[in-house]
């Protein structure tokens, strides 16, 4: 990879990484309120997968931030993104007042899977060249 595209891709995947990195310590920040959040979306044991999904995204934003372990930090977070996405942006069964967020939502979270499967792809090249 050209000098300019390693730190384009470096840069991408540090700001995919900041996205995580803050929305876990928003997360924390507001512990209970999220946690009452979850559980209002009839999520069982809200507090301990609100703990999972601080950790999942501090720790894969940081990883990602660092380029340490990237490809699996990316291919964790992807898949985490799956059930939360059809969990908390389910377009398909909103109300109209909430339809056109939740698509919106539901598209964002469809991108940012795709920037993080080209993370695990880019990584595992990366691997089988060094």
């Amino acid at each position: 990879m050209q000098d300019l595209n390693k730190n384009a891709y470096r840069v991408g995947r540090a700001l995919i990484g900041a996205l995580f990195l803050i929305s876990g310590l928003g997360k924390i920040a507001g512990f209970a309120g999220v946690a009452g959040w979850m559980a209002s979306a009839g999520l069982p044991f809200a507090s301990l997968l609100l703990a999972a999904t601080i950790t999942i995204e501090v720790g894969g934003g940081l990883l990602l931030i660092l380029g340490f372990q990237a490809r699996w930090a990316a291919l964790l977070i992807a898949l985490f993104l799956i059930p939360v996405t059809a969990t908390f942006h389910a377009f398909w069964s909103a109300d109209t007042a909430s339809f056109q967020n939740q698509f919106t939502q539901f598209l964002k979270n469809l991108a940012i899977f795709g920037g993080l499967v080209l993370v695990y792809l880019n990584e595992k090249q990366a691997v089988k060249t060094a």
